[in-house]
């Protein structure tokens, strides 16, 4: 898949702007597990917030909110800073763990 845009995070206008409409996308509480996701764009809310875009082999989209600061939005099922994430780049949310 190839994107027009080569920034991970944008602003709702520049996301519109590169047809990036992340309302349609599915809001998850968490990514699915041991499925290859492709990160698409970071769409920022404010300062404080980013909604992660993620498309999967078969299309389907998802739409993560992750709330940080002072640079730190961290993905807890990646285990990875949203601010570090490339466009196309392919992740693997990990199993969560049992709870005992």
């Amino acid at each position: 898949m190839q994107f027009e845009h080569t920034q991970f995070t944008l602003g709702f206008r520049q996301a519109l702007e590169y047809g990036i409409d992340y309302r349609d996308f599915e809001k998850v509480g968490r990514l699915p597990d041991g499925i290859p996701l492709m990160a698409i764009a970071g769409v920022w809310g404010d300062y404080s917030d980013i909604r992660c875009l993620f498309i999967d082999e078969t299309d389907k989209t998802y739409r993560r909110h992750i709330t940080g600061r002072a640079g730190q939005y961290i993905i807890r099922e990646l285990d990875l800073n949203a601010m570090d994430l490339e466009v196309g780049q392919v992740v693997v949310a990990a199993s969560c763990p049992t709870v005992k």
